[in-house]
């Protein structure tokens, strides 16, 4: 019985030890395309995984060093090697204790980090910075939010790949140089209000959803925060534009205004709100940032926009991007966009689908509201969020079941009940209106306030916090 009973064991530990050893995961990025974590506002996020936990994976091109926050060690902190003294963008140094790296996935793909940065944030989460993403470009697809990973080029080889144009789309590729202390990319743009205008080198962010303009420079040419009649701290400025190029940009928009910006290099921040309104390839090492939209032209007598297809073709219907992903829990996202400005404002309404493909009958209109802005605004929303559920339960409930969304009608003027960048559901027996909106630096969903509002609260000059754990 001892022979057999050792036999078996022998004929298992062989068994074993051929077993085959699981192949190592890639270490590259190159030629992966992620989903965006799903976001009224454009971010750079993607999702993770630590050690075996989900984490929010946040791509900076304008932090030195990568970095994970303290919520993600249940057990512990581990213990740091040493201190990693890093310039910050808005000026100055920051000491971060270091430690080893993780175990970190993105995607399929294990980045080849061997120490990382540790951040005080409550909230588990990760920073790749320009350590684990300079042989990259990275391009970004605001309405589909997607993230594609190229290896880095030349501004030259950029400039080649293009040439000849396209009858569909206006393209510009443009030059980012490197601060020469943090070596994070700069680009120059264009801020105005009435008659008083900075312009001058912004760091191009990929974190923070807004555009952030230092105090003491935009005020020494006349530049007024909103807070200025109120007495209060400069908290926002809501300026005319922010154009980075002659027509490209963002008209109108709300920055933050930065009290502590002492750099000397750069005037402040160049966030999504902006460079997010363009199909954009951001390749920090090859010093390029490339801008793509579809052409626009004003019809013979006058008249809306129109905008070119894929085959060059123009039409108003080009003018409107809508699209929409099941997501890994099974959840649904829509995403829109225009392409053109829109003076009055615009309502997208979205018809919710069954699983065959059918309209369901909700007794709710759904819709995606833009106010008045220029071209290339998008958003993307969860439906039904969660907060619906409490304002209008039964239309959560009806569009817990639809399974997807078809563009059904566009219309001009923004949804009233809705300020800003929103999602919108109607509820058609009380004609309730419940919207969720696009944050901005005055809060969420908060437009530039009008005469006769309130003041509002200064902000703490901090950058912000994590972004949610996907799960």
């Amino acid at each position: 019985m001892r022979r057999s009973l050792f036999a078996m064991l022998l004929l298992s530990g062989a068994a074993c030890q051929h077993a085959p050893a699981a192949p190592p995961r890639p270490t590259s990025l190159s030629g992966q395309t992620l989903p965006l974590l799903s976001s009224p506002a454009l971010r750079l996020t993607v999702a993770g995984r630590l050690s075996g936990r989900s984490v929010p994976v946040v791509l900076d091109v304008s932090r030195p060093l990568s970095m994970v926050s303290a919520g993600c060690f249940d057990g512990g902190l581990p213990e740091a090697r040493g201190t990693a003294r890093v310039p910050e963008p808005s000026g100055g140094f920051r000491a971060w204790p270091e430690i080893p790296a993780p175990p970190l996935t993105v995607g399929t793909v294990s980045p080849p980090l061997r120490t990382v940065t540790l951040s005080g944030e409550k909230a588990c989460a990760v920073t790749l910075g320009q350590d684990a993403l300079a042989s990259y470009a990275l391009t970004v697809d605001p309405l589909r939010r997607e993230v594609t990973f190229s290896a880095t080029r030349p501004l030259a080889t950029h400039e080649a790949e293009l040439a000849g144009g396209s009858t569909a789309q206006e393209v510009r590729v443009l030059e980012l140089s490197r601060e020469p202390v943090g070596d994070w990319p700069l680009l120059a743009a264009r801020v105005t209000q009435g008659e008083a205008s900075l312009t001058g080198p912004f760091v191009l962010g990929t974190r923070e959803p807004f555009s952030r303009l230092a105090v003491e420079p935009a005020m020494g040419v006349g530049l007024q925060p909103l807070e200025t009649a109120a007495g209060l701290p400069p908290r926002t400025f809501a300026v005319d534009a922010m154009e980075v190029a002659e027509g490209m940009g963002a008209r109108p928009l709300v920055l933050e205004a930065a009290g502590r910006w002492s750099s000397q290099s750069s005037l402040g921040r160049l966030g999504p709100d902006v460079w997010g309104r363009f199909s954009t390839t951001v390749d920090a090492q090859g010093g390029a940032l490339v801008l793509r939209r579809p052409r626009v032209r004003v019809p013979e007598g006058g008249g809306r926009q129109q905008c070119a297809d894929a085959s060059g073709a123009f039409s108003e219907e080009a003018c409107y991007g809508f699209f929409v992903r099941r997501e890994p829990d099974q959840g649904v996202a829509i995403s829109g966009a225009v392409y053109r400005d829109v003076p009055e404002g615009a309502r997208l309404y979205a018809e919710p689908l069954g699983e065959d493909g059918k309209r369901l009958e909700t007794g709710c209109q759904v819709g995606l509201s833009f106010p008045t802005t220029s071209r290339g605004a998008n958003t993307q929303h969860r439906l039904p969020w969660p907060s619906l559920a409490q304002t209008l339960p039964a239309c959560h409930a009806a569009l817990g079941a639809a399974r997807g969304y078809a563009l059904s009608l566009v219309e001009e003027g923004r949804q009233s009940e809705c300020p800003t960048t929103c999602a919108f559901v109607t509820e058609t027996a009380s004609r309730r209106t419940v919207c969720e909106c696009q944050p901005t630096p005055l809060g969420e969903g908060v437009a530039a306030p009008t005469k006769g509002s309130g003041p509002q609260p200064p902000p703490v000059e901090e950058r912000e916090l994590e972004p949610e754990d996907p799960h």
